[in-house]
């Protein structure tokens, strides 16, 4: 057995939660998606929901409209485990996170309703054998047979409901605003079996089994506002803290030695419920610009997320190890300052053809992350999980008579490096080398939208007739 599959096992599903650090990681609206976010001053489609409210004042009505369905492929390779240079790899392609909704009319008033689905991630992996390998052989000589056994999986559901108002102060400047419920749910798992029979017809095995769940109820505001300059459109996004209204948090963890001998075997079972836990989404104001070159339009934004002093995700009463001490489990977190930077190109062809490109930075966020990994560290260590990205996005806007129909690619890269290495002693598998590994990340999302109008038009598009 190649004990460096636990790293990968864990980090993929620790880099699941690591990407709610990267706040440009999913984009929204068909468009937007093609201008990688950076639409803060001069969004066009749904997106502006989420992007700047006050832009609904500058839009056609629309019936109902769905995001652009994205599928991705995403690779993510390990380097240098345990001081080795050996390198693993895994390669998932799935569907990612979009939105629906539509735009309407009401007293003079502008209003939209939005489906947002902001993260969803269910990943279960697992990974069995039954090689007895020359590590297992040096711990126990007289090792005749041997099985091991991992399940870990991750889930992070956030689903987001609004309503959107906008109306024009004057005939430049336009004010919004969008109101969201968000229903989010994080857990994860992991399942460790060893098993290893004797030439004397004993058996040792070794299990280890950690498990979370955390679920917030809240409010999310979004402020915006749009001016419109002579020669470009200025539009700001304030990003409201996140308002929790609910939460809950539970934790389990079973860990059963048996067979080793009476000074290693060990039974530990603690299953914790009605915990308290906290959600935290800080402060962040975008700023962006729309800026017309004859048919085409430059997009450009700057986007700033303030930073979260260190708080207990879900606070873990210490647990009874067998040591002098009661062992504490940590599951904390914390973020810095970020600041983002884009730009996009529409690049105008015909009447009913456009092509876009835009590049966005998207730093990650995190000092320290609460994810699986972490918690299954040896003395709680804390083990972060968190990358820098630069993201890449080209596409062509297709009107019809009856719909606009978009077509699209996304590349997004970066890599980091952090401590995490595995060994495996009598005691079980325990954290206690501190060499560097590298985590590189790549991935390709494919997508498709559309578009339908309905007959109505409201001032602003009568006056561009």
């Amino acid at each position: 057995m190649k004990l460096h599959i636990f790293i990968l096992l864990f980090l993929y599903f620790g880099l699941g939660y690591s990407q709610q650090g990267n706040y440009k990681f999913n984009n929204f609206g068909n468009r937007s998606i093609l201008l990688s976010g950076n639409v803060t001053g001069s969004v066009t489609d749904l997106g502006l929901v989420y992007y700047n409210p006050s832009r609904l004042t500058e839009i056609e009505n629309t019936g109902f409209a769905f995001n652009a369905r994205a599928y991705q492929l995403s690779s993510l390779k390990l380097s240098n485990l345990l001081g080795e240079e050996s390198k693993l790899s895994s390669t998932n392609f799935n569907g990612v996170p979009s939105m629906a909704g539509g735009t309407f009319t009401l007293f003079n008033n502008r209003f939209a309703y939005s489906f947002i689905s902001k993260s969803r991630t269910d990943n279960v992996l697992g990974y069995d054998s039954d090689v007895l390998s020359n590590e297992i052989v040096e711990i126990y000589p007289d090792a005749d047979a041997y099985k091991v056994n991992v399940l870990i999986n991750t889930v992070v559901n956030d689903d987001w409901f609004g309503l959107t108002w906008a109306k024009k102060v004057n005939e430049n400047f336009s004010l919004g605003a969008s109101l969201f419920g968000s229903i989010y749910k994080y857990s994860g798992g992991s399942n460790l079996n060893h098993t290893i029979g004797f030439l004397s017809n004993s058996v040792a095995f070794y299990q280890n089994t950690i498990g979370f769940n955390q679920e917030s109820y809240g409010l999310l505001i979004k402020i915006g506002g749009n001016y419109h300059f002579p020669k470009f459109d200025l539009g700001v996004n304030i990003n409201v803290p996140y308002i929790e209204v609910y939460e809950r948090g539970k934790f389990l963890y079973t860990k059963v030695i048996a067979g080793v001998g009476e000074d290693f075997d060990q039974f530990y079972d603690y299953d914790f419920t009605n915990l308290n836990a906290k959600r935290k989404e800080p402060l962040g104001i975008s700023m962006g610009a729309g800026i017309p070159i004859g048919k085409n339009k430059l997009h450009v934004n700057v986007d700033y997320v303030s930073g979260l002093k260190e708080y207990d995700r879900v606070k873990i009463p210490s647990i009874d190890t067998g040591q002098e001490d009661m062992t504490p489990v940590l599951f904390e977190e914390s973020r810095k300052n970020i600041v983002n930077f884009g730009a996009g190109l529409e690049v105008f062809v015909h009447e009913n053809f456009k092509v876009y490109g835009s590049f966005t930075t998207d730093y990650n966020a995190f000092i320290k992350n609460a994810n699986i990994f972490d918690l299954s560290s040896d003395g709680n260590r804390d083990v972060s999980i968190g990358e820098d990205f630069i993201q890449y996005s080209v596409g062509i806007d297709l009107k019809l008579r009856w719909a606009s129909v978009i077509l699209g690619t996304n590349y997004l890269s970066g890599s980091s490096e952090f401590t995490s290495p595995l060994s495996l002693t009598k005691s079980g598998v325990v954290f206690d080398d501190y060499a560097t590994t590298k985590l590189d990340y790549n991935r390709w999302q494919f997508v498709v939208g559309i578009e339908i109008p309905v007959l109505e038009n409201t001032d602003s598009t009568k006056k561009k007739e």
